[in-house]
This record gives structure tokens, C-alpha cells and sequence, in this order.
């Protein structure tokens, strides 16, 4: 599983590059403890991974994505629209530029995303073998209360401890790593292909958690015994026949939509007049 590919962190190009990208520069973000610097975490040659389509998320020609995102990161199509990177996130080693921030963020993403994966094989194994829907599988499975207990004290109190270690990696060598270790990558598995694939698997996941969480909330049912309805009734059997539930769920995916375009609408013309005013300076 590419999960154990390590985490990536980028630095911020300044010259633009063939088709409106801009190339990529060598950047190293300064670290506190033993380390001086942190390690370069930009794909090696981003121009060489096999693309579809648009090298950019959105549909529209002459798109001009956010300047800290320089098409370096793996996974990086310019989807910034309500500046997250440029003003959001703290990194717990206490450095304030955009850099770390930027950093930070995907360090998130990515541990999230690898938590999802998990979740998503984790919901489809329990309702294949028959333990019924995700959410029923504690109650199903039926544990002594003791047992039950123990094991989730337990648990807890290890992640703890796993996650002090990851800060504490990340305030000395400006990656957090898994398991202790940082860097992790005990197979040797980090290439751009890997790290693009990595991020995109991940995305994809928190999609598919999302999407599982919703079918609970508007049909009672787990994933698979949804597909197994829409397969044999597609048109009697799909989110617009789920009645008010299922109204309300895809009225606020529409407006999520229509705020996520027009804060970008919103950025890009921020940008064209910010750029207009020192064309003019």
C-alpha cells in the first residue's frame, strides 16, 4: 500500500515554467532540534508523471492557480480556492512562514487520508463476511464489556504515545513519520509516481468514507447493500428517490459547490487586481 510512502513537504518556486507552471526551485525549511534543515519534499521531476486532462482542477482555459502552489507537490492541480495554505494551520514546531504551513497541511491531508484507506477496506471487510453494516460491528461482534474496554484504553493510550513521537519528529527533522521512525520508508518505496499515487488513493478514500457515512445517514444500509440495490433497480434505487433525506443530501452537496466556485471566482479576481495594481506600480 502506498501508505507507507513517507510524508512530503514542498517549498514554494518562483519562475514560471512551459504552460503557465511554475518551476520548480530547491527550498529547505529550517527545523529546532538536532536537525538544522528539513529534507527537499518536492517531486523530482513533476513534468514527467502521466497526467489526463488539465493540469489544473478547474474547467475553464487561462487558469492561474495560487502562487505557493507550484505544481512541485505531489497531487498539486492548483485546488486552493479559499487560500487555506497561504493563511490557515499551525505547525507545532512554531514556525510561522508559508512554507511550514503549507507543510503542515499536507501532513494532514495525508494522515488523514491514510486513516480513511484503512476505514474504507475496514467498513467493506466487516459487511462482506457478514457482520452486518460498519456502524453495528462492536454491538455484533459481541465482546465482554471488559475485553471491550481494555482494548480501547489500550489503543488510545498507544496512539498517544505513537503521536507524541510524530510532533516530536516533526519539531526536530520537519516530518512526523510513522511508527517512531522518520523518514518511513523501511521498503524503499518513495518515487514521484508513488507519492502522486499515494495522495490521490488518499483523496479518494476520505471521498469513499464520506460517501459510505452518507448512505448510513440516508438508507440504513452499509455500502455493499447499496450497490447491490442500485445494481438490480438503478432508477428506483439512487440518491434522488431516497426521499427527504436524500433531498437534503444532494441540496448541500449542490451549494457546497457553489461556494467552493465562487470563493475561487472570488480568489482569482483578488489576484488579477493584486497583480494589475503592481503592473501599474
Amino acid at each position: 500500500m502506498a501508505a507507507i510512502v513517507r510524508t512530503h513537504v514542498s517549498g514554494f518556486g518562483n519562475k514560471k515554467a512551459a504552460f503557465g507552471r511554475i518551476e520548480p526551485t530547491t527550498m529547505r525549511r529550517t527545523v529546532k532540534g538536532k536537525a538544522t534543515s528539513g529534507p527537499n519534499f518536492k517531486l523530482e521531476q513533476p513534468e514527467k508523471l502521466w497526467e489526463i486532462g488539465s493540469s489544473s482542477w478547474w474547467p475553464f482555459n487561462n487558469y492561474e492557480g495560487p502562487e505557493y502552489l507550484d505544481g512541485s507537490l505531489p497531487g498539486d492541480r492548483g485546488f486552493d480556492p479559499f487560500s487555506l495554505g497561504a493563511t490557515w494551520g499551525s505547525p507545532p514546531d512554531g514556525a510561522t512562514d508559508s512554507q511550514s504551513r503549507l507543510g503542515w497541511l499536507l501532513e494532514g491531508e495525508l494522515y488523514n487520508g491514510r486513516l480513511a484507506m484503512l476505514a474504507v477496506v475496514g467498513i467493506l471487510t466487516v459487511e462482506y463476511l457478514g457482520k452486518g453494516p460498519w456502524w453495528t460491528a462492536p454491538v455484533a461482534a459481541a465482546i465482554p464489556v471488559g475485553t471491550y474496554v481494555t482494548g480501547v484504553v489500550a489503543t488510545h493510550v498507544t496512539f498517544a504515545l505513537l503521536e507524541k513521537k510524530r510532533l516530536e519528529n516533526w519539531q526536530e527533522k520537519g516530518e512526523a513519520g510513522h511508527f517512531g521512525l522518520a523518514p518511513f520508508d523501511p521498503v524503499g518505496l518513495t518515487t514521484d509516481y508513488n507519492r502522486q499515487a499515494e495522495v490521490r488513493n488518499c483523496r479518494l478514500a476520505m471521498l469513499a468514507a464520506l460517501g459510505f457515512a452518507t448512505q448510513a445517514y440516508v438508507t440504513g444500509k452499509g455500502p455493499l447493500d447499496n450497490a447491490v440495490d442500485h445494481l438490480r433497480d438503478p432508477f428506483g434505487q439512487n440518491i434522488f428517490t431516497q426521499g427527504e433525506k436524500g433531498t437534503t443530501v444532494v441540496a448541500i452537496f449542490l451549494a457546497f459547490s457553489v461556494v467552493l466556485h465562487a470563493a475561487e471566482f472570488a480568489r482569482q479576481a483578488a489576484a488579477s487586481k493584486g497583480y494589475s495594481k503592481r503592473g501599474l506600480a
